[in-house]
């Protein structure tokens, strides 16, 4: 709801200028790619429950800020959004990696592939009712109460997280400093394949493949020509069926594989294609469905195939690569596609770039299906 509410607001001062919306996806993904890797390093060195508790409440914080800054100047400067959006990423930032590895932490190893996928099916409710609720408030202009409403919710999971309990985790006392742990993080996934190559493809689907979300209020308004705010619904619908596919990885008995995801990818390209062409207001909202179902599908499966490979000890870190090629790197997308679409730029329109950003999305599914067949798999790695 925060992110819609977030979004919405951008659309109603900037006039719905495409630019201006990825402007604040950058706001808020850039700090991953920043500050990403510091959250890893916190994950493997501190109580990983205490830097998620922490987070949540710095998020709450965050929130509340807009919640303020929005109730009492109904037009505030988009600098001012900006601002605060950045703050909300950083601390998204911190939280990825502790909050990835405290899963793992809080089940039997039989049971990862399962929690995860639950805990993506839970993150994707909430991309289901929080849209259906942010359409009202976006519609009424009344963008204070979705970032009360974050704001409130960040801070009771903050408190409900001092409730956990997880079991320690591994500490190395390796004598590195902080970019030497980064930089044996990244040395550990090198020698887990195939976990640099499913970091990739992780990019890969971020940069070619959400980053299509930014252009999602434009194409709802001026392909779709809906009114302002009905862009919701079609994130909606994205986040329903990513609740389906996120359960489908969790229950299937099938073990995680690169080639698994990289199918998983070429498909959501075939479903974007098939959003691009569309007319109706229904036809993409079904077309998003499968978009949803075939994303964290991919997603589910390359975060429980790196939560596999990897040791305990650099857990933190290598999952922070994870956060770094899954939100780090997505707002450089964004800011191309908005480049390419907006009347600013090189205006070739909203069509016309996202076929170009599924038809990359097709071919490198293709090549990573074609190569990937018998690399390592969690079970070649039984610690």
């Amino acid at each position: 709801m925060s992110h819609l509410t977030l979004q919405g607001l951008i659309e109603e001062r900037s006039n719905g200028d495409t630019l201006a919306i990825t402007v604040l996806f950058a706001a808020l993904l850039a700090p991953a790619l920043f500050v990403g890797p510091f959250g890893g390093v916190l994950a493997d060195r501190v109580e990983r429950k205490l830097v998620v508790t922490l987070s949540y409440y710095a998020s709450a914080a965050s929130a509340g800020g807009l919640a303020l800054l929005t109730g009492i100047n109904g037009a505030p400067p988009l600098w001012a959004i900006y601002a605060l959006a950045f703050t909300l990423g950083t601390t998204f930032s911190l939280l990825g990696p502790s909050a990835g590895a405290l899963v793992v932490n809080s089940v039997s190893s039989d049971a990862v592939q399962s929690a995860i996928s639950l805990q993506a099916a839970v993150q994707n409710l909430t991309r289901t009712v929080g849209p259906i609720m942010a359409v009202e408030v976006i519609g009424s202009g009344r963008f204070h109460i979705g970032f009360t409403g974050f704001a409130v919710a960040s801070a009771l999971a903050g408190l409900m997280i001092t409730r956990v309990v997880v079991d320690a985790h591994d500490v190395t006392m390796d004598g590195l400093g902080v970019f030497g742990r980064i930089r044996d993080g990244f040395r550990h996934a090198r020698e887990r394949k195939p976990a640099l190559l499913a970091i990739a493809t992780t990019a890969m689907a971020s940069v070619f493949g959400v980053s299509h979300t930014a252009l999602v209020p434009s194409f709802t308004r001026e392909i779709l020509e809906q009114e302002p705010g009905q862009f919701a619904k079609v994130i909606a619908a994205t986040g329903f069926g990513a609740i389906v596919g996120a359960l489908t990885v969790g229950y299937s008995r099938v073990e995680p594989s690169l080639q698994r995801a990289s199918l998983s990818l070429l498909f959501y390209g075939v479903c974007l294609v098939g959003f691009t062409a569309s007319e109706q207001l229904e036809t993409a909202m079904a077309w998003q469905l499968g978009i949803g179902f075939c994303y964290f599908a991919t997603m589910t499966t390359l975060q429980t195939l790196l939560q596999q490979v990897v040791s305990d000890s650099a857990r933190g870190r290598v999952m922070s690569l994870f956060v770094i090629s899954w939100s780090g790197v997505v707002w450089i997308g964004m800011l191309i596609l908005g480049a390419l679409a907006d009347s600013d730029g090189l205006n070739l329109g909203v069509r016309p770039t996202l076929l170009g950003t599924s038809s990359v999305i097709i071919c490198y599914g293709l090549v990573v299906t074609a190569i990937s067949k018998g690399m390592p798999t969690g079970s070649d790695y039984p610690e």
